[in-house]
């Protein structure tokens, strides 16, 4: 009896310290100068349920946009909401040209709600007198 009930605590825990948690990006658009530019899918993995992972998102004609996605959970014994919170933060880092700039967002998903949300971030890249307007935007999904 003690065999059985140890083979399936360590089949479980095998089992639930593999899982992975996703982060599926999706219709990554680059915009400038009403030009619209398409860039790849991607997904970030965390094996288990917190972590972080780095990803290329765009990456064409000398403009590249990374994502570094962390995805975590809160612990708090005097709220349930918060409890129950998942977190998931980008630092989405642009380099274009030689130039770099990088933007934070951290988005907050409670209890069961649903896990989908749109990023859309701007950035100025200036170079003397001539100003670049760049707009990233993408879908995520956590999965």
């Amino acid at each position: 009896m003690i065999r059985t009930i140890s083979a399936f605590v360590l089949a479980t825990s095998t089992l639930v310290a593999t899982a992975q948690t996703q982060f599926n990006i999706t219709n990554v658009t680059v915009t400038e100068k009403g030009v619209v530019k398409t860039g790849s899918d991607v997904s970030a993995e965390v094996v288990g349920s917190e972590g972080e992972d780095r990803l290329v998102m765009f990456d064409q004609d000398g403009l590249r946009v990374k994502a570094q996605a962390r995805i975590h959970t809160h612990n708090s014994a005097r709220s349930s909401i918060k409890d129950g919170a998942v977190y998931v933060t980008f630092v989405i880092h642009m380099k274009v040209d030689g130039d770099k700039d990088k933007r934070e967002v951290q988005k907050t998903f409670y209890g069961e709600q649903e896990r989908r949300t749109h990023f859309k971030e701007k950035f100025t890249i200036k170079k003397g007198i001539n100003v670049r307007v760049i707009t990233v935007e993408f879908d995520g999904v956590l999965n």
